[in-house]
């Protein structure tokens, strides 16, 4: 209606104000890369960022999961592709940025989910191999993603990384050392990279969750339940006294922060560790 009233300047205007509601509101028009993407947080946030218009690339180690996730989002209205890689892999982190620049050659938001928990045993028994397998993807992959990302983020007029970590680094978890290094690790790489990639108008953010519900957690803790002896609800039981809320997290918890950090709201929001955690841990 008031459109009707005005001329093409204003029209102009108009058009351009919308544009930027829609940058606030929604990702439309935006490419968005998640690793790790074919089950659990990382399909969510793929999902969570498909319903809010951005075109989504997925990576992930199995085509059958990826496949899944891309057809769901799809019969929502949404846009997916998906390449089958590893994130240790540099070759295929470099073909799945390209596809996701695409011909405006742009990448607007990287969230770097891949992970895999490790070894559950104590440090002397870890061996070299699962090490370095625990830190080459929950610390390496981090790295290789933003590298082959970078190019492309640079072009964006905020772009966003977003890592998914973890509290455990930050407070003990026995027998899960490899993970809690790779984890902290996480922290040191996102705040430096912060200040390396801000001339670019790049933030670059890490969600750290607490204990998140879903068969993950459930194999964790079946994991530990054999290494310490203590039955899987007994463990259950302390994460979820340790924490200030008396409760587990979930995977929406973790995806309306992602949402949060990749949006125009968080412009000023860079080089932070935000736990989604209960309260189970505030530092």
């Amino acid at each position: 209606m008031i459109l009707d009233s005005i001329g093409d300047h204003e029209i102009h205007n108009r058009r351009a104000l919308v544009s930027v509601i829609v940058r606030e509101n929604g990702f439309a028009g935006c490419s968005a890369v998640v690793t790790g993407a074919g089950q659990g947080i990382g399909a969510a946030i793929a999902k969570g960022l498909a319903a809010k218009g951005a075109s989504v690339f997925l990576s992930g180690r199995r085509a059958k999961t990826l496949d899944g996730v891309c057809a769901q989002i799809e019969a929502d209205g949404g846009e997916a592709a998906y390449r089958v890689g590893d994130v240790t892999d540099l070759a295929h982190l470099n073909e799945l940025m390209a596809l996701a620049a695409g011909s405006r050659g742009v990448i607007d938001m990287l969230v770097n989910n891949a992970g895999t928990p490790g070894p559950t045993a104590a440090l002397v028994d870890v061996t070299p191999q699962e090490w370095n397998e625990t830190i080459a993807v929950n610390l390496t992959g981090v790295f290789l993603a933003c590298k082959a990302a970078l190019p492309y983020l640079e072009r964006a007029e905020h772009g966003k990384i977003v890592t998914i970590g973890s509290v455990t680094g930050k407070r003990p978890l026995p027998n899960r050392t490899p993970y809690a290094a790779a984890k902290l690790g996480v922290v040191g790489l996102t705040r430096t990279l912060a200040h390396e990639v801000a001339p670019h108008g790049i933030s670059v953010n890490v969600i750290s969750p607490g204990a998140v519900e879903g068969p993950r957690l459930n194999r964790v803790l079946a994991s530990m339940s054999q290494a310490r002896g203590v039955p899987p609800e007994a463990l259950r039981a302390e994460m979820v006294q340790a924490a200030a809320f008396k409760r587990t997290v979930t995977e929406a918890d973790v995806v309306q922060t992602t949402l949060f950090l990749c949006s125009s709201a968080a412009n000023n929001l860079t080089g932070q560790d935000i736990n989604v955690s209960a309260g189970a841990v505030m530092y």
